[in-house]
């Protein structure tokens, strides 16, 4: 059985089957929410990815969405990332059943996006291998509540990683100058609040004392701070090559989102 007659045996109730193959189906999904901003729901069409899960897509003649965006997830053969490793294959019953609770939340955020021209920022997902290092960054991010820093940055362009990134050595495997400050910005504290320097923005009521910077040789977390820095580094790089290569396509902006960079300047 393919991913695509896994999937059409765990049909949830908002989706209705109107035609099916062997490898092939057309449904039309309404998930709760949705119908305000897109009456009647999505006509998709599913089939086989070259993965051997599923790709999805709207039905052409009735599309409501854009051909074709990388702010929204959307492929430039119209398919959609539904999700990190959305069209790898599906395991069993549950991991059908998920994969269909993934297709409602993006379908929710297409909402979003009609409405304020950005993604959902807990649902940003950087393009093609990119992905798999936003997936570290966020998993050595996570221990520390620093995972908004790295959505800020990516999706919004706001924080410290999205700024001028220190510089790192030719082979690409060392940031330089430990000696310069964090470029989280964190400063010393005084007295019981100084070992939570790197947690706290604040310091002792009524202190007047002057907050020096916290330099990177000397940060707690300085392991974490160099590897997001590196990642990020290539993170950027990979991005930076995929505009390339679409610009050399002809592929434009669709100017339904805010930010994106293959935007006319």
């Amino acid at each position: 059985m393919n991913a695509v007659q896994q999937l059409l045996q765990s049909v949830p109730e908002w989706v209705s089957i109107r035609e099916r193959g062997r490898e092939t189906a057309t449904v039309l999904a309404s998930p709760p929410g949705v119908g305000g901003s897109f009456p009647g729901g999505f006509w998709l069409r599913l089939e086989v990815s070259v993965h051997n899960g599923v790709a999805v897509s709207e039905v052409q003649d009735q599309r409501q969405l854009p051909d074709f965006c990388l702010e929204r997830h959307i492929n430039p053969d119209s398919t959609f990332c539904v999700f990190f490793r959305s069209e790898y294959p599906l395991e069993d019953a549950e991991a059908a059943k998920t994969w269909w609770s993934y297709l409602a939340v993006y379908l929710a955020n297409q909402v979003y996006a009609k409405k304020r021209g950005i993604w959902p920022l807990g649902s940003g997902l950087s393009h093609a291998d990119a992905a798999h290092i936003q997936v570290k960054m966020e998993a050595l991010a996570e221990p520390l509540g620093w995972k908004d820093d790295l959505w800020r940055a990516m999706f919004r362009g706001k924080g410290w990683l999205a700024e001028r990134l220190p510089r790192i050595s030719k082979q690409r495997d060392r940031v330089v100058n430990a000696r310069s400050p964090c470029p989280r910005g964190c400063t010393w504290k005084h007295k019981l609040l100084r070992k939570n320097s790197c947690q706290v923005s604040y310091c002792e009521p009524g202190c007047n004392r002057a907050h020096k910077p916290i330099l990177r040789a000397e940060c707690p977390n300085q392991l974490v701070i160099e590897h997001l820095i590196l990642y990020e580094h290539e993170r950027q790089c990979i991005e930076a090559r995929i505009i390339d290569t679409l610009r050399a396509r002809d592929r434009i902006c669709c100017g339904t989102m805010k930010r994106c960079a293959l935007k006319s300047n």
